[in-house]
Parts: structure tokens; sequence; C-alpha cells
């Protein structure tokens, strides 16, 4: 890294040099929308690195080297022009706005399509927007840049898992994931390894992607069928291109930190708390000293639990690509190498990637594709979600500060037994092992032949593959482990997916004016996921961890599962003089995993457009760039249950005369069938004044039928329930997606992107007409919501906590007869806001991402915010507690065990441990400075730019726990918060 930035100061350095050139041509760029000089475009030699950027007036002055006939001019959102130079010596030039973004080609199921042409409501996000930003995963780029697609990074742990849901939850029991397909590869989502938040989507390198496309709805969606219900994310990765190798080097040194902490209490005002609990209870203040310690005391010590679990991570990320070819072969090869350290200490991630993309085209016919791939993942992980005592998020806060964490000699100190089970969170951290490696491969080979200028056969093979190994080592010398010599579980999973496809596609134009093409194809899905684990205990010595080595073979465990698909599918389409467009999607699938029955399912779609821009009556509209109506409405499907849910099965149980047995453990049901999305869409796209301002509009509806659910049976039946498809969800909202170029003035501009979502939910049916389960699911609400008792606050009269008694009064006793729906758990509304500012080689990008009108539970108030009833240590804000009659205040009388006579537990689910989830999130902030292109040609160099960038900068939020965004969920309990980043890079092009 030294050397890098050592060489980025001489770039700066070399920039005041000039070179001495045969001859030198001088001129002025101006942009034909404004006559205005354009400063900051880029005056190019062709065929050479040499060249220079124009000044604030749009003036130039280049040096051209004999032999060199040709000038490239290029600015952003202008169209590139070739001027050759012949004897001129001065050329000025006039750019025209650059409009291709309304022909720009997105890749969009089978293939690819104008944007113009598209039906379907289709987001995309190119690769450029989330170059070098340090992520593991291309999941993250689309969160708050798409609209409809929220996504959630749930987790903090470095390299994990993100929830992505694609204009609502539609499923109550099977998956709300979107189909994700690199390359044509359909990739298994969600976690590879049990040792941490491992993200099977990190395996691609974000820096190797050309583009994301989003498929939102059915026209867009349908040809993928029984898999589409949830939308369908497309990734394109990057390929090369024929002329010049171009090597580019990215090189980023930064550090993670945490969000900010809960302010936790020391032990003087632990001991405060408790003792005044313990007599409010009436309880002896002695016993309480005894176990907290004597607040009186002047030598009673501090120890931060807290403090010594969490730090301020190192962050590497180092990325090097190779691209280029000839008129037959192109090839694009690339390599990474990125480490995190998280913000727990111990918890870090490591990636290794390595990929090749390879085009031969060996006569004008048949075309042969090769993208190849491997990724190497390494997670030393930590427990995240769920109230453990060896979590760091739940023992770290819950940890007493009067107990040490070390002995004097430095050793670890034997925590006490009567809390956290004996468990020293800091010793468990530091010598737990939590390792988890996975090798991972996503590739595919592709043969297209040309057989006429309008029909071409397309032959397709992909494979994810992974192997997963885990080791879950706990020492002897944790105390909680010490008594049967410590143990060690290694697990192996090993997941293979393989998908093939074989496809016919047409395109024709007619009179020129009628343009039919299509698709007509069979497709055929493989997966399976087998597992192996084995446990031993007793080990002779605490670094001897591995299976040989064990005194007591404890357990062993293995399984095998699969599934298989096959499906056919056509769609075609037709266009009249680029005004009327009309799509037809029709798929057919079968699958494994339902009955015989109904193994097989239709899936289609059609989808209308009508291009106003194009008609005579607004061909004077000189404004007007592009306006165009989108309608759409199609069924897809959603098979994500488990493999076997339609099928009855045995498992062992028991036994019969002395020996292993056999029982029934599930009632199969041959009819059980996909959970259908019925999607309607209606969308406006407009660009305007020469694509100074782009925005798409999109009105959508998807109901989601015959959803699958566990429901009840008779007694006499032997079994308690069996699944069915019943009961059904409606989601409904708008999309709204702006793009705008505010400002053009000189050296400065000024860019914006906005996109908003609004979203309902709601649950429709159930089975057997039943309008609620409980208090889980009622009719007509959303599919996850909270029903609580309303808190009122604290009684200034007694301290004690008020609940709504939903007759216009208060009572101090909350039970069934006072729950109400609360509020929705699924957000209303998200999106995104960011602003680009460039002047001449400085540029800076704000981005905020938010979201609104979802309420959040916030566990760690149930641990730590209990009014000093509990065991563990508390929240500093609850030294403002009730003292006596008159205080105002939001903590009431502590009691010890957390019940006064003649009122409810503090503990009683309430609103008082939900808050507004809502948040706003500056999310990322980049500033970069890119070298003139005389100083970095002087070295050889094409470009050279240097950065810096933050993420996670600040939050907005009326939430009461450390992260709104890993809360999305709607629990936070020992979840963990995602962290600031900072960091720093130089980018370099060969």
């Amino acid at each position: 890294m030294r050397k890098v930035l050592l060489l980025g100061l001489m770039l700066f350095l070399g920039s005041a040099v000039a070179f001495a050139q045969s001859r030198v041509i001088t001129g002025t760029v101006t942009s034909t929308e404004d006559n205005l000089g354009v400063p900051g475009a880029t005056v190019l030699v062709k065929g050479t690195t040499i060249g220079t950027a124009t000044d604030l007036d749009g003036n130039y002055s280049i040096s051209v080297p004999a032999g060199s006939n040709v000038l490239v001019f290029t600015f952003v959102g202008l169209r590139p022009q070739e001027v050759t130079i012949g004897n001129q010596t001065t050329i000025n030039v006039a750019l025209e706005p650059d409009v291709q973004a309304l022909s720009e080609f997105v890749i969009t199921s089978y293939g690819d399509q104008s944007k113009r042409e598209i039906t379907g409501a289709i987001a995309s996000v190119k690769g450029e927007i989330f170059q070098d930003l340090p992520m593991q995963s291309f999941d993250r780029a689309m969160q708050g840049r798409i609209a409809g697609v929220q996504v959630t990074s749930t987790s903090g742990q470095p390299g994990g898992a993100l929830n992505v849901r694609i204009r609502g939850e539609g499923s109550i029991n099977a998956g709300n994931d979107p189909l994700y397909i690199v390359d044509g590869v359909q990739v298994a989502n969600g976690g590879l390894s049990g040792q941490g938040s491992q993200n099977a989507l990190a395996s691609i390198n974000p820096n190797d992607i050309e583009s994301i496309e989003v498929l939102k709805d059915a026209a867009a969606a349908a040809i993928y069928g029984a898999q589409a219900a949830n939308g369908v994310v497309l990734i394109t990765t990057k390929k090369g291109t024929k002329g010049a190798t171009k090597t580019r080097l990215s090189v980023q040194e930064g550090i993670v930190q945490p969000l900010e902490l809960y302010d936790m209490m020391n032990a003087n005002q632990l001991a405060t708390i408790k003792r005044d609990a313990y007599i409010n209870a009436g309880l002896n203040p002695a016993s309480a000293a005894a176990t907290y310690g004597n607040p009186e005391d002047p030598n009673l010590q501090s120890y931060d639990w807290v403090d010594a679990l969490y730090r301020t991570g190192r962050l590497s990320v180092y990325d090097l690509s190779v691209s280029g070819g000839d008129e037959k072969t192109t090839f694009f090869l690339s390599g990474s190498y990125t480490k995190q350290q998280g913000q727990i200490i111990r918890s870090n991630y490591q990636r290794a990637t390595g990929r090749l993309n390879l085009t031969h085209r060996p006569n004008k016919k048949l075309t042969v594709s090769a993208n190849l791939s491997l990724a190497f993942q390494n997670t030393n992980g930590t427990i995240d979600r769920g109230n453990f005592v060896n979590g760091p998020f739940v023992a770290g806060y819950a940890a007493r500060p009067n107990v040490p964490i070390y002995n004097e000699d430095g050793t670890f100190r034997n925590y006490p037994s009567n809390h956290l089970f004996g468990y020293n969170i800091v010793q468990g951290v530091n010598q737990e092992l939590r390792s988890g490696k996975t090798v991972q491969t996503v590739s595919n080979l592709q043969l297209n032949y040309q057989i006429a200028p309008w029909l071409s056969w397309t032959s397709y093979f992909g494979i994810d593959f992974s192997d997963n190994a885990d080791i879950n080592n706990r020492p002897s010398t944790i105390a909680a482990f010490s008594s049967y010599g410590g143990a060690s579980v290694f697990t192996g999973r090993r997941n293979t997916n393989l998908n093939t496809n074989h496809n016919f596609n047409f395109n024709k134009k007619f009179n020129d004016v009628h343009t039919v093409s299509g698709i007509l194809g069979f497709e055929y899905k493989g997966a399976q996921s087998d597992l192996q684990s084995a446990t031993g205990r007793g080990f002779p010595n605490p670094t001897l961890i591995y299976l040989q080595n064990a005194a007591t073979p404890f357990a062993v465990n293995s399984n095998f599962t699969e599934y298989k698909r096959a499906g056919v599918f056509g769609q075609a389409k037709y266009d009249y003089d680029d005004r009327y467009t009309a799509d037809f999607t029709l798929r057919r699938d079968g699958h494994s995993r339902f009955g015989e029955q109904n193994r097989w399912g239709t899936f289609g779609a059609v989808s209308v457009g009508w291009r106003l821009s194009s008609e005579s009556f607004l061909q004077d509209v000189t404004w007007l760039d592009n306006l165009r109506f989108r309608g759409s409405y199609g069924i897809t499907g959603n098979s994500e249950i488990a493999n076997f849910a339609s099928r009855s099965l045995v498992g062992s149980g028991g036994q019969y005369l002395g020996g292993g047995a056999l029982t029934l453990s599930q009632l199969g049901n041959d009819l059980l069938t996909w959970e259908e999305a019925e999607t309607f869409n209606f969308g406006l796209d407009w660009t305007l004044f020469n694509g100074r301002i782009i925005g798409t509009v999109d009105v959508w509806r998807k109901n989601s039928n015959a959803l699958l659910f566990d429901t009840p049976l008779p007694v006499d039946s032997g079994f308690g329930e069996i699944s069915r498809n019943t009961a059904g969800v409606r989601n409904q909202g708008i999309d709204i997606d702006l793009q705008t170029v505010n400002i053009v003035a000189g050296k400065f501009q000024w860019n914006t992107g906005f996109n908003i979502t609004f979203q309902d939910n709601e649950l429709m049916s159930l089975y057997d007409g039943l309008d609620r389960i409980g208090n889980d699911l009622i009719v007509g609400r959303p599919i996850r919501f909270w029903y609580a008792n309303t808190y009122l606050g604290v009684n200034p009269a007694n301290g004690r906590q008020m609940f709504d008694d939903l007759n216009g009064g208060y009572t101090y006793v909350a039970g069934q007869s006072t729950l109400s729906y609360i509020g929705s758990a699924i957000a209303k509304s998200f999106g995104g806001l960011s602003n680009t500012l460039t002047y001449g080689p400085v540029s800076l990008e704000v981005f905020f991402q938010y979201q609104f009108g979802n309420l959040a539970f916030n566990a760690d108030i149930y641990n730590h915010g209990n009014w000093g009833s509990g065991t563990d240590n508390l929240f500093v804000n609850q030294l403002d507690y009730w003292k006596e009659p008159g205080d105002i205040t939001t903590v009431g009388r502590p009691f010890e065990g957390g019940q006064a006579p003649g009122t409810s537990n503090i503990s009683t689910y309430s609103t008082r441990l939900i808050s507004d989830g809502s948040y706003i999130r500056l999310k990322q902030v980049t500033l970069n400075y890119t070298l003139p292109a005389v100083a970095a040609s002087k070295i050889g160099m094409q470009s050279a730019s240097l950065f810096v960038q933050g993420l996670n900068l600040a939050t907005f939020t009326k939430y009461n726990g450390i992260d709104p965004e890993a809360n999305s969920l709607g629990n936070t309990y020992g979840s963990y918060p995602n962290a600031k980043q900072f960091a720093a890079g130089i980018n370099l092009n060969f």
C-alpha cells in the first residue's frame, strides 16, 4: 500500500511537468445544447494515452506526436466525437447531448433488449455506480438505488447476508427472497456457514459486475415461471472488448468503527439501583451488596466489558483486472483480495476471488463463451442474534461491571456461576474458535449459433458449487466447557446447483415498421445439498482441537436433500414503428417438490407499451425526448418450500423388540402446489430536455394466492397438521424513480438521483374462512405486525407503570383484554437520494438511504431497561428512576423481581419495548480526484484517481436501539449492528 500511495503522490507532482511534442493543436469544445464552452471535457490523441482536459471556458491545447492524426473528444452526458487533424492547427468541436439511455440495452431473461422496447417493470444499476465501494457482496449495491427493492443489512458481520424484498412480502411460510441469476447461473442465496453470517452471494466480486437488472413485475419475470413470484435479480459480469489491452488496479485501506453503542452503568451505578430495588421489594440490601457491590464502598472497582469486546477494525481491498481482445477473441481477467476486521474482537472476514470471462468467435456464425469464477471465503464469526450467553451482543452488555475480566496475572477471571452460566464473554470470544471456510464457483459455458440473420440457437450450461468446512472449538480453559474437557464440532456442507437451457431466438423486421422477436426454449435445473458433522469431547490439551485427539466421540450427523425442476417457455414480442409494443410470455414448469397431482404449473404474462412521443401530435414538443406508457398482467410462481413438503415421511424414533424403529413423521398431500403471484403493473416513462430529466412511475398490485399453510387435523388422524395451499396476501404500491442533471455551468455539474416506494401489505384470507390465528395473523392486517399492550408511562404518584385499559382509562395490570393492534413491522415506504457534484477533476457523491412507517421491537430494553429488576447490567438512563411522589420520569420504581404488588411485571409485552423503526441514513460519501490526462499519460497511464469515502456515517431516527437497519426484520435480540467505514484508495488504469 505504501508503494502505491507513493506512486499516487508522484503522479500529482508529475502533473506540473509538460510534454514536448511535435505539433500543438488548440481549440474550443462547446455544447450544442447551449452553445457554451464545456469545462473538463477530455481531448485524447487516438491510439495513445496522450490527452488533456478543457479549461473553464472549454478551451484546450494539446501536443500531438508525429504519426497521429485523430483527436477524440468526450464528456459525460454528451456524445463522443472523433476529428481528423489533417493540416489544421485549430479545431473547434460542438458536442451533442447523449440520449443513449433511451436506447440502452439491458439484460432481460434469456437475452437482452433495448430499453426503449421494454414493457415490463425493469430497473437497472450499472457497475460504475458501486465500483470500489468497500462491500463484500453485490446485493448491498442495490440498497436505496432501485425503486421497489428494499435491501436491509440485518447483520453487521463482515461478509454477512442481507435481506432483499422486491415489492413486499408475499408469502407467510414459503420463501420471500428473489431469484438470483449470475451470467445465466441460477445461484442459491442465503448463508454458507454456520459459524457466522456468510453470504453465498459474496463469491462475486462487485468490481467484476457490469450491471444489475431487477425484474419486478410478471411481464418481466414470467419467463422464469415457478421461481419468479418474488422477483428476479440478473447480474451480468464484465466482458472484454476488442482493442488494446486495458489494466486496472484499485487499492484501498480503511477502518471499521462501531456505531453509537449503548451507555451502560458502571459498578457504583448498578449497585445503587440494585440496592434500592431490594429495599423496595422488602429484601435485605446486604444481599444486593454481596452480588453487585456496595455503592458506599469507595474501593468498588468498575470494569467495562463492552469496551473490552469492541474495537476499531482494519479494512483492505485490492482489485486487479486485465481486459482486451481482437476480432475473434475477447477476455476479461480479474483477481481481488478483501480483508475486513469486524467491530468485535476476533470477528473478521477474508475473501479472494478470481475470474476469467472469455468469448471466442471461430467463424461468423458460431460464438463460444465461458465465464469462470472461483472464490474463497474465510469467516471467523461470532454468535449473531439470539439470547445466548456466549454471544457478545447479549453477554457483553449483560456482564456485571463489578466483576473483573482478568486476574491480576493477566489470565481470564472465572465469572460468577450464578449469572450468564458462569461464562466470561471476553474469554469466550478470544478463545472459542468459530471458523467457516468456503470455496465456491459460479461458472458457465454458452454456445450461440447464428442459423440465419434473424434466427439463432443458444445452448447454455451453468453451475453454482460450494464446499464449506466449519469448526467450532470450545476449549476446556473456559469454565463452562471444562467439565467434559472441551469440545470440537466439525461440519462440512456441499451444495451443487446445475442448470441448463437451450433455446431459439428470433428477430425480424418487415416493411421497416413491423418487428417481431421472441424466444422458445427448454430449461432444466437440479440442486443437491449434503451435510456431515461430528463432535468430539475430552481433549488432552486446548491446542489440540481435531477429532483424532478427542477422548470421546460424542455425536455424528449427516443428511442429504435434492430437488429437480424442468420447464418449457416461450416469449413473443411485436413492435410497430417504435410506437406500439406487445409482449406475450408463457411457461410450463414441473417440480419435484409438489404433489403428484399438481406437479406441473402454467405461468404467463401479457404487456403492452405505447410511445406517445413518437406520435405526430407530439413531434413539435421540442423539450420532450421520450414519453411512454406501459401496462402488464401476469402470474408467476413461488416454489421456495421444503423439498419434501408434499410427501408422507418416516423418521427414526423409539424402538421395537429391542431394535430401531421407523415412525410416520409427516402426512403427505398430493394436491400441494405452487404459491402464485398475480401481478398488475401500470407505468409511465419520460425523458425531458435532452436527457436532463429522466423519470419512471409504476403503480402495481401483487396478489399472492394459494399460500402454503400448516392447517390442523382431527386428533384421531394421528397427525397434528397437514400442509395445504390456502390463504392470500396482497401487496400494492407506487415506485417512483427520478434522475436529473440540475446544473451544468462551466466546470461545475450537479446530478441528482431519487427513488421512493410506497407500499401496503395486507393479509386477505386464511384457511377455512378464519379471520385470525391468535394474535399472530389477522385478516386485514399486515403479515408482520405488533399486537401488544399500550404503555402509558409512569404514574408520578406511585412510580408504577400504566397501560391503556382500552376503555378510556388506565390500569396497572395488563392482560389479554388490554392487548391491541399497535402497528406494522413492514416499512410503508423506502428509497434513496444521491447527489453528485463535479467541479473539473473533483467529484463528490453524497448518498442517503431511508425507510419509514415500520415499528421495531427492541429486546435490549427487555434485558437492560427493566428498572433494576433483573440480574443484568443496565442502561445509564435507568438511574433517572422514580424515588418519591411527584417525580416525572420514564423509569419507574425499582423493584427486585420486576413485579410489585398490584402491578404487571416490568417485562410485560408492551409498547415500552416498541419504537418507530423509521430512519434516514447517510449511507455513503465519496470524494474523488482524477489526475489530468497529461499527467497520467506521462508515465504511461490512461487515467489515475485518488479517493476517500465513508459508509454509514450518520443515522437520523427515533428508534431507541443501536441500529434500526439491523432491526428491519422486527427484533434486534443480540443482533450484530452495522458499522461505520472510512477508506482511502487509488485507482490506476493502464
